[in-house]
């Protein structure tokens, strides 16, 4: 116990250094961001943070106009999540269920009433796109339930039973909430890219009755609370100032090389808290890699677009204070002679066809009359100066969108006669020039739902999963969904290898796309319906083998996986009727022959047993007769014998007429 606490303490001490050079290393990121999101807010403060208005100074806030319109155009809708089968394999009905279930997990808590999801997605992206970084992470959180249960409990010495009351706990309420964290709150480890990042740390400040709670009540004596938490000295921190409550600074550090978590303060001697791996990811880290600006492999440090741009940025704003200024000169303002008041009087009380007297009118007239005694402030050349400023301004302007990537078409100007392709080509080239912000921000919210899927996979339970996903309510069947929960639960890298999670959309959707990829992909299923129609009429045995191709075609498209237990369904009946078919009707034809057959065959009958009838009768009237002639027993034993050859033999002869009937009704 003694070698793990020396241990710890040098564990302290390591985070020390590692936590004071990550802070060291990103103060000027925090300064510089901090004063990039004043600039967008135009939050104008001297050295002391005072608020202050500098007469004469106008700005033409373009840096808040084009990271508004960035923010809008990638931000239009809430985000879906898609999830599928990576590979769209049509037989893979498992993977296809469990892609499914994950799909409804994942969009049922972007979705939910009061869920913070989508704020938390739009608050990152404005981060990378003011200071330069967003960042968000991923938590498991679970409620217990105490259920008392009455249990039977023998005792082995007396044999006797007694009923105890025993108390079971199940977890209820599982949840994956994805947690905002600010730009000036992460702390990585040192390296030139991501992947070397071998810690990330996240801050936090708690009130004393928060520590207690959290750390208990051993470790508070090490730690002051302040209403400024600690580095907010600093220019970053100069906004929290104002905040009213005591706290203290805690900083979770995630650190990948020993796959623990460490909760540390540098008031104290030792770890806050200690724990193993508690979300056992394949990353290790609760986080995604950041959406950071400017990176070199220099150094993995952001730097903010602003910083890029800043030159220009200033110029236009000379330019419009410069603008500004001489827009105030330009009025109708001159100088006349003081001797005559007249010329005053001209201005001040002349209205439209007015004449106004001139007392000496020959002097007036000697000093050339208004030319000779006024003279007017040259607006020809202030006006001059301010067209060449405002053509400058625009050429600014027109640079600075070369710069920042921001054209007309973005800005929602175009040319009036422009035709459809040209407008088409536009937007193509400019969708372009910021492809990879909109690459990055797809990755970011795709690797955070990644996470956590990861989550509900390992920690939920599958009750939770069956529940929250209305798995009752599916198509499949029972079994098939069991099993795609029990590949959710099972290994991760399986499941990871066979499903793939993206979103769905982040930018303003196209309505006109989307019902364009609709109508493309049913006129598909139609053309394809109508060619192997004719296949299916002529060998039926073939319909199996098409339905599993309109099966694999229909795998590709997105969304697919709600209607395919449908058409599963379908190619299993239509399987089942090929193995066992109906007796097979013949045709109209041949049913009206084989009427008349039957109907010719049952007269042919009728009239052998009648003729069989009449015969037999005859029989037994000579029978008769001879019976009344002959007295004698002898005689009358032997016409008895002769009667029943008589008509065994008329029998064989009906039924031998039958058959030949029925033999040629067949022919």
């Amino acid at each position: 116990m003694a070698e793990d606490l020396t241990q710890d303490v040098k564990g302290v001490n390591k985070w020390k250094v590692e936590v004071d050079s990550a802070n060291k290393r990103q103060k000027d990121f925090w300064n510089s961001g901090g004063r990039v999101v004043r600039r967008f807010l135009d939050d104008r403060k001297d050295e002391n943070y005072r608020t202050i208005e500098v007469e004469n100074q106008f700005r033409l806030n373009l840096f808040h106009a084009n990271v508004t319109t960035q923010l809008a155009m990638m931000y239009g809708r809430i985000p879906q999540t898609d999830v599928a089968r990576r590979w769209a394999d049509p037989n893979d009905d498992i993977a296809r269920v469990a892609s499914e279930l994950l799909q409804r997990l994942l969009n049922l808590t972007v979705q939910a009433p009061g869920s913070t999801d989508s704020d938390l997605l739009r608050a990152c992206l404005q981060d990378r796109l003011l200071p330069g970084l967003g960042v968000a992470r991923v938590r498991y959180t679970f409620e217990k339930e105490v259920t008392e249960e009455r249990v039977e409990v023998v005792d082995p010495e007396t044999g006797m039973s007694a009923i105890q009351m025993q108390q079971n706990e199940t977890i209820v309420d599982e949840k994956a909430p994805l947690v905002y964290v600010h730009w000036r709150d992460f702390l990585w480890g040192y390296g030139r890219i991501w992947a070397d990042v071998s810690w990330v740390g996240f801050k936090t400040y708690l009130t004393k009755e928060e520590f207690i709670q959290r750390f208990g009540e051993e470790k508070v004596e090490y730690v002051t609370f302040n209403k400024i938490p600690i580095g907010t000295k600093d220019e970053e921190y100069a906004d929290d100032k104002d905040q009213p409550w005591m706290k203290t600074e805690v900083i979770e550090i995630w650190d990948k090389e020993s796959r623990r978590v460490y909760w540390y303060h540098e008031d104290c001697p030792d770890y806050l808290d200690v724990r193993d791996d508690p979300l056992g990811l394949q990353g290790f880290f609760p986080c995604p890699e950041p959406m950071a600006a400017n990176t070199t492999t220099t150094l993995y440090l952001p730097r903010s677009d602003f910083k890029i741009a800043q030159d220009l940025y200033n110029s236009i704003d000379l330019l419009q204070t410069r603008i500004s200024i001489i827009t105030k000169a330009v009025k109708v303002v001159g100088l006349y002679d003081a001797s005559n008041g007249d010329i005053k009087r001209m201005l001040q009380e002349g209205t439209d066809n007015d004449l106004i007297p001139v007392d000496n009118w020959a002097m007036f007239a000697e000093k050339q009359g208004l030319k000779g005694q006024i003279d007017w402030l040259p607006l020809s050349d202030i006006v001059e100066a301010l067209a060449k400023l405002q053509e400058l301004r625009s050429e600014q302007i027109q640079l600075l969108y070369e710069v920042t990537g921001m054209s007309d078409i973005l800005r929602g100007s175009s040319e009036q006669y422009s035709g459809v392709g040209q407008e088409q080509l536009k937007a193509k080239f400019a969708s372009v020039r910021i492809q990879h912000l909109q690459d990055d921000f797809s990755r970011f919210a795709s690797d955070l739902m990644q996470i956590r899927a990861e989550v509900i996979c390992n920690h939920f339970e599958p009750e939770s999963i069956y529940e929250q996903a209305s798995a009752q309510y599916m198509m499949d069947s029972f079994e098939l969904v069991q099993q795609a929960i029990q590949m959710l639960k099972g290994n991760e890298i399986n499941w990871m290898w066979q499903i793939c999670i993206k979103p769905e959309s982040i930018a303003m959707v196209d309505y006109a796309q989307l019902k364009a990829e609709r109508v493309e992909y049913l006129t598909a299923i139609g053309t394809f319906v109508n060619a192997v129609e004719a296949i299916g009429a002529k060998e039926p045995e073939m319909l199996p083998f098409l339905m599993e191709l309109m099966r694999w075609g229909m795998a590709g498209f997105k969304g697919s996986q709600q209607i395919e237990g449908v058409l599963d369904h379908g190619i299993d009946q239509v399987k089942q009727r090929l193995a066992n078919p109906p007796p097979q009707q013949p045709p109209i034809e041949l049913q009206e022959i084989q009427a008349k057959h039957q109907a010719e065959m049952e007269k042919q009958s009728k009239k052998a047993q009648d003729d069989m009838m009449k015969l037999l009768n005859q029989h037994k009237a000579k029978l008769i007769e001879i019976t009344a002639d002959t007295q004698a027993h002898e005689a009358t034993e032997r016409i008895q014998a002769y009667f029943n050859i008589l008509e065994t033999e008329a029998k064989m002869k009906a039924d031998i007429a039958v058959e030949r009937t029925r033999s040629k009704s067949r022919g």
